[in-house]
């Protein structure tokens, strides 16, 4: 039965009835129009993947297999590099150094920022599939609001590379930092200064590095015999971060977030940071409420930034080897260049690790500032 569906299809993919990069209706659409249960379509489109018609993406859907166009050089190698937006943290020093090791192959780099708004993310990677760019390096952030853009994209025959996280069902080559590891190194660290109630200030974890670091922060506290508590996750509204994000104050959604737990919780207490204007937000709440840092709240936040060494005190953090996954994102961009298609997509791990600073106290222990 689940031939003849195949043929069909197959008959009308050759018609071009569907575009490359389309994507197919749905399981049920299918069934219904072929008369047919859904598994009997299933069957149909697997077997018109293994045939190199369409590609399943799951959770994403069916897309029409392209033909993968011609790009061949025609004089300077220009390539892309697309985020979310660039700011003073991760994504600017990441973006310094992809454009330095572009430039050292004497290519070009165009930057595509979609200055944090996902409808402006999802036209750039739209006009980067028709722009003629060589390949593209994505910043993505921790939305997969875009990722069917990105499938696009990817269908489209664009040689692309995710720098800083994957993104689930998204086949590419990946380089990133040991998101799950930084979390343990840094919750395990809070535990041996004796605290035992260690707050973490995240947002919610879609698959991608929000949910490694929370289940790194997880799995230190069992391994020291803490029960992962449901009031010590504190959720950061996204909506929030947008506003603050608007008025230049990125730090607003972790401070609405932590501000009235730690109206409520007995002190002292540790907090771990999703990343750094997070964990700088924890600051804003402590100031607004006259706690001590590190008396009363000890903090150590995921990410390193400039601004992170600026705080008073100085904030603890997993440092990340930026420049080192910046240039390994132009590497296994220049190896899909050289047109090494039949090379399995690459996950590249980089390793972490924690700079201590002035943040954080033994638990009841005084520090003098």
């Amino acid at each position: 039965m689940y031939q003849s569906v195949c043929d069909a299809l197959r008959w009308r993919l050759d018609q071009g009835d569907f575009n490359g990069g389309t994507r197919l209706p749905s399981l049920r659409e299918l069934s219904k129009r072929f008369n047919v249960s859904t598994i009997t379509v299933r069957q149909a489109l697997r077997h018109l993947e293994k045939e190199g018609h369409l590609q399943c993406i799951p959770g994403v859907g069916v897309f029409v297999q392209p033909a993968v166009p011609n790009r061949a050089a025609n004089g300077q190698t220009t390539v892309a590099l697309a985020t979310i937006e660039i700011e003073g943290g991760l994504t600017a020093q990441m973006a310094e150094s992809i454009e330095e090791a572009c430039r050292e192959r004497g290519w070009g780099m165009q930057l595509f920022s979609a200055h944090g708004e996902t409808a402006l993310e999802a036209r750039n990677l739209s006009h980067i599939a028709e722009s003629g760019l060589k390949g593209v390096i994505i910043l993505p952030g921790d939305s997969t609001e875009n990722l069917e853009a990105m499938v696009r994209l990817k269908l489209n025959g664009c040689p692309m590379v995710l720098a800083g996280r994957a993104l689930p069902g998204l086949k590419v080559d990946v380089v990133e930092s040991d998101h799950e590891k930084g979390a343990y190194l840094a919750t395990e660290y809070l535990l041996a200064q004796g605290h035992r109630r260690v707050l973490m200030v995240t947002q919610k974890p879609t698959p991608t590095s929000a949910a490694a670091r929370l289940k790194g922060y997880e799995q230190a506290l069992v391994d020291h015999g803490l029960e992962p508590m449901h009031a010590w996750k504190v959720w950061i509204d996204n909506a929030v971060t947008a506003q603050g994000t608007s008025e230049d104050e990125r730090w607003f959604g972790g401070y609405a977030a932590v501000l009235p737990v730690l109206k409520e919780w007995d002190l002292p207490i540790a907090v771990l940071a999703h990343d750094a204007h997070s964990g700088w937000g924890v600051f804003e709440a402590c100031r607004e409420l006259g706690l001590n840092i590190p008396n009363d709240v000890s903090i150590v936040c995921l990410e390193d930034a400039e601004f992170a060494r600026a705080l008073t005190p100085p904030m603890t953090a997993i440092r990340q080897r930026t420049d080192e996954v910046a240039r390994t994102a132009v590497e296994l961009l220049e190896r899909r260049l050289m047109d090494e298609t039949g090379l399995q997509p690459q996950h590249v791990l980089l390793d972490v690790e924690l700079i201590e600073r002035g943040s954080v106290a033994p638990a009841g222990k005084v520090v003098l500032s």
